[in-house]
């Protein structure tokens, strides 16, 4: 199969926007590694889409510094705290595995601290201590009393996923990539409701009727399509990667 130049020069583009997305969970991993958590509960789940979001900035050939990439690590072991905490069965924690797990998840949330007390940037440490605030008040109201009508909740499921990253954006002066991953994080949601077991997914009681559900996909998709055709600094692999991560 003869490949033309340019499709040559797209795939060495998205080789090298795989490679710098492994070098972040590599770098995490190490990060929040501790013996005794792998030990007891094994490997922690990063999630690389979330990963590749937050990396979106570096990833579209941004200037990336060595305080950002710290912080980036900090909201990563973030991530990492929320993942594990979710895991948790509210109804029955008491069992040896899930007081593990809550254990695990406070390791976490302890490296994401330690990073980013590596770092002086107060104002970045109280936009995330907010951003975290606001998560766990949204989780709280998905899991005890979520809003009747698809978009709020759909507009909280964003708010839970990418309110790290959005401060993590503003304070660096990515604030035009917002707009992208609240957009991204509802609709893949959406998407692995589909796709998934739902109770392999974050929120499975609040997954809307099948027809309401592809009416909320094709939304979403045309509002995606719509920002990224209007976001002329994105690179065509970024697009291509965003593309992919949405696909039906």
């Amino acid at each position: 199969m003869t490949v033309s130049l340019r499709e040559w020069s797209l795939l060495m583009e998205t080789k090298g926007f795989t490679d710098q997305v492994d070098n972040y969970i590599h770098h995490l991993r190490r990060a929040i590694y501790q013996p005794v958590v792998e030990r007891d509960v094994g490997h922690a789940p990063i999630d690389r889409r979330k990963a590749s979001l937050l990396l979106l900035p570096l990833l579209n050939g941004e200037q990336w510094t060595d305080e950002m990439q710290t912080a980036a690590l900090a909201i990563g072991a973030i991530h990492t705290a929320f993942d594990v905490h979710d895991q948790i069965d509210i109804v029955d924690a008491s069992s040896k595995e899930q007081q593990l797990m809550v254990l695990a998840g406070d390791h976490f949330s302890g490296i994401h601290y330690k990073l980013l007390a590596s770092i002086p940037n107060f104002h970045l440490i109280r936009s995330l201590s907010s951003a975290i605030g606001r998560v766990n008040e949204c989780k709280t109201t998905l899991l005890q009393a979520p809003p009747t009508t698809v978009e709020e909740r759909l507009q909280l499921i964003a708010d839970v996923e990418s309110a790290c990253i959005v401060k993590f954006f503003e304070s660096f002066g990515f604030s035009r990539y917002v707009h992208i991953v609240e957009t991204v994080f509802p609709f893949v949601w959406l998407l692995d409701s589909r796709r998934h077991d739902l109770n392999r997914m974050k929120f499975p009681h609040l997954v809307p009727n099948t027809h309401d559900t592809q009416d909320w996909i094709d939304q979403l998709q045309q509002q995606l399509n719509d920002r990224l055709e209007n976001s002329f600094y994105l690179h065509t692999e970024v697009i291509a990667e965003l593309q992919k991560m949405t696909k039906q």
